[in-house]
């Protein structure tokens, strides 16, 4: 399924495991567009919602299986401050900055190379663009074992201080069928969450999960919980904060569907997870079609002293980790 966009190829990968599990990538947005795995019979679906034509994801409004950055997630007014500089940053999300601004990681077209079992994309983002400073340097590894476990890896070098916040924009379905995910069930390794405001972002207050709404720290079918919630979406656009702090691997969340048997494990060297229920999925899809479980820094973290930064210092060789296990 070759395509060339401006006299660049789009190519669509696959990674195949022992077992007949397989992810297709594209090396454009360095796109996760397919993950098949088996149910509890043996049959092997797709468990990501995608688009059928390679095309669609050039005209993606959804961020559907793409990494995500420089900066994912929203930051206030499109602006922050970094060592006694303001940067003003693209506002292509109301008066704020989302997902990198106009030309985020989800619309660039990725240099590839295979290395053994693990597919490396490459990309530079200039100095300035999106507004962030410095010359940066980003490459995404995937690799897919024989044990069900998808990883990504994102590593970075920037010529000067920047941000440097990257995710993965997948939307799961682990039915593999066409229906909703308010039948799964999500469970949160969490104890904290970050409370947000109408134009989701965080108004700073760390609240406890004691709050019945967000109490997901044991299994609990999404539908369950929502009609508990007080804020304008129905559904969830949350960030959960792990319980450690630390830079390993860590589980951030759980997800099962009963029908299908399958259970995934969300795991990241990243500090929390931001959950978001597909509330505003439209055509070809539609809304709850799949859920996002993005591993990530805070959202709106440079504008807020007391959350973890997501700084990549100059010539500073930075590494962050996303792995997804499916049982």
């Amino acid at each position: 399924m070759d395509y060339n966009l401006n006299d660049r190829e789009i190519v669509l990968i696959r990674l195949q495991a022992a077992n007949g599990s397989y992810a297709e990538i594209s090396n454009y947005g360095a796109t996760l567009v397919s993950w098949y795995v088996p149910d509890k019979t043996g049959e092997l679906e797709n468990i990501i919602l995608s688009y059928h034509k390679i095309e669609d994801y050039f005209s993606d409004a959804f961020y559907l299986g793409a990494t995500v950055g420089r900066f994912a997630n929203r930051i206030s007014r499109a602006q922050f401050d970094l060592n006694g500089t303001t940067y003003y940053l693209d506002k292509n999300d109301g008066n704020n900055s989302n997902h990198g601004g106009f030309n985020g990681f989800n619309s660039r077209i990725f240099d590839y190379e295979m290395r053994g079992n693990q597919l490396l994309l490459s990309c530079q983002s200039p100095d300035g663009e999106g507004g962030f400073p410095g010359n940066i340097q980003v490459s995404v590894i995937y690799s897919l074992s024989d044990e069900n476990e998808l990883s990504i890896e994102y590593q970075a070098i920037s010529d000067q201080t920047t941000l440097f916040n990257p995710t993965n924009h997948a939307y799961f379905n682990l039915s593999g069928k066409a229906g909703t995910i308010l039948d799964h069930e999500l469970k949160v390794y969490a104890d904290y969450y970050l409370q947000s405001n109408d134009e989701f972002l965080p108004t700073g207050t760390i609240r406890p999960l004691s709050d019945p709404a967000f109490d997901f720290r044991a299994y609990r079918k999404i539908a369950d919980l929502m009609p508990l919630k007080k804020e304008i979406l129905p559904g969830y656009n949350t960030y959960f904060i792990a319980r450690s702090s630390e830079k390993t691997l860590k589980r951030l969340a759980s997800l099962r569907e009963s029908q299908s048997g399958r259970c995934l494990d969300v795991y990241s060297s990243m500090p929390g997870v931001q959950i978001y229920t597909g509330d505003y999925l439209s055509y070809p899809f539609h809304a709850f079609a799949g859920i996002a479980l993005e591993a990530q820094f805070y959202p709106d973290a440079p504008n807020h002293s007391h959350f973890l930064p997501a700084v990549l210092y100059r010539d500073e060789q930075i590494r962050h980790t996303i792995q997804y296990k499916l049982r």
